[in-house]
């Protein structure tokens, strides 16, 4: 009897102990806001290149690599390569980087890629 009345204390005070109500609780996340700091967001006057890029096998490993590349330089505010078209479109800024400069930063990623042509535009049209 002893163990009937202990076994029914046990689980007495175990469904009583586990909450199962469906409250939601809000919180709240505070977020900064920062001023950029890098050269992407300072661009004085920006120029309009694009490039036509030899050399690419991929989207993922070598288009996605040259990207990275040409975004990650000073004096670049954007860059985006498609692999099907072999073109590279840049916003970048022409008192810190010229024709020359954008052409290294392709052959610097890796000497299978060369730029075959480049040429100034008016605006971004990926």
């Amino acid at each position: 009897m002893k163990s009937l009345l202990f076994l029914f204390f046990c689980i007495l005070v175990i469904v009583s102990g586990c909450k199962t109500t469906s409250e939601q609780k809000l919180i709240t996340v505070p977020t900064v806001v920062e001023e950029p700091t890098s050269a992407k967001a300072s661009l004085e006057e920006a120029a309009y290149a694009k490039m036509t890029i030899e050399g690419m096998e991929c989207a993922i490993g070598c288009a996605a690599t040259i990207e990275k590349n040409l975004n990650k330089t000073f004096g670049i505010a954007s860059a985006k390569v498609d692999f099907e078209s072999n073109t590279a479109w840049v916003v970048y800024d022409p008192a810190e980087l010229d024709f020359d400069g954008l052409t290294k930063i392709v052959k610097d990623t890796a000497a299978a890629y060369s730029v075959s042509a480049i040429e100034s535009v008016e605006k971004i049209t990926p």
